[in-house]
């Protein structure tokens, strides 16, 4: 593999150019073992995009399931998402019913 920030390619496609390069060292790629299929069973694209945009505008966002597995991995697809931004606020991929009040916090 090319050093990280080194090797960039420039290629020109339908009078588009497009640049494709290696991250640089402090700068890692986005999770790519996170099964991103899963996100795409349980939402449509739609919802996917709301649910980006939200926490793009840093508002809070609450995810639902019956499915604790696939609620965490969903949450985790998400965070993904928003590479190379870092979610910087509380995150929590699953919430006990006890704590429930804690969603009221600002």
């Amino acid at each position: 593999a090319p050093p990280p920030g080194a090797f960039e390619i420039e290629l020109t496609i339908l009078q588009s150019s497009i640049r494709f390069w290696a991250p640089p060292a402090k700068l890692p790629v986005s999770y790519v073992a996170l099964p991103y299929q899963t996100l795409f069973e349980c939402l449509d694209l739609n919802n996917i995009l709301q649910v980006w945009y939200a926490l793009l505008m840093e508002q809070k966002v609450l995810l639902v399931s019956s499915q604790y597995s696939i609620l965490t991995v969903c949450a985790e697809i998400l965070q993904s998402l928003l590479f190379p931004l870092k979610w910087s606020h509380l995150y929590v991929p699953l919430l006990p019913r006890v704590l429930s009040p804690m969603l009221d916090a600002p």
